[in-house]
């Protein structure tokens, strides 16, 4: 399957967005509302946490990973 360049940037964008916002939103939601509450709860309060944080990164990473990449390649010189 060959993407072109826009669209591997977008997929790029969208599976970093996925990962890092599951990953900070779940570590989060256990510091934040702990075990102690109930599984359930944890998991409905980081499905939100999830989703929420996801809406803020996407237009986030999409400005500031073409910023990052010049700012590296330009200090790379």
């Amino acid at each position: 399957m060959a993407l072109s360049a826009r669209s591997q940037h977008l997929l790029f964008i969208t599976i970093m967005v996925g990962i890092m916002s599951c990953v900070i939103s779940l570590t989060l939601t256990i510091v934040k509302v702990g075990f102690g509450s109930g599984i359930g709860h944890l998991v409905d309060q980081w499905l939100r946490n999830w989703a929420l944080a996801a809406i803020i990164a996407w237009p986030t990473a999409y400005f500031a990973v073409p910023t990052a990449r010049k700012i590296v390649g330009k200090l790379a010189k």
